[in-house]
């Protein structure tokens, strides 16, 4: 079983890790250079096929149900993620 662990920040500025169970199989698609995504992760539940959209600035790694890494999707960018919680927590000020 694996699930996706994902860092992002919301709109006001806080910085939240999600996880997502994916089941035994996912499919892992890698977006080019020149867009702000850095992937889409699609798996299956109930039928359906969710997509997990990866921005450049995010952090994410699929990973064993026990938190084991099996790929790192994107490191992020630790630096633009702080500038962009300090501006959206500025701004709602």
């Amino acid at each position: 079983m694996y699930a996706l662990k994902k860092i992002t920040v919301t709109e006001d500025g806080r910085q939240v890790e999600e996880v997502h169970v994916l089941g035994n199989m996912y499919r892992l698609e890698f977006y080019p250079r020149n867009t702000h995504l850095a992937a889409q992760v699609e798996y299956c539940r109930d039928g359906n096929v969710p997509c997990i959209l990866v921005e450049k600035t995010d952090e994410a790694y699929i990973t064993t149900l026990a938190g084991d890494t099996v790929r790192c999707i994107c490191r992020g960018d630790s630096k633009a993620r702080g500038e962009i919680a300090r501006c959206r927590t500025q701004g709602s000020k």
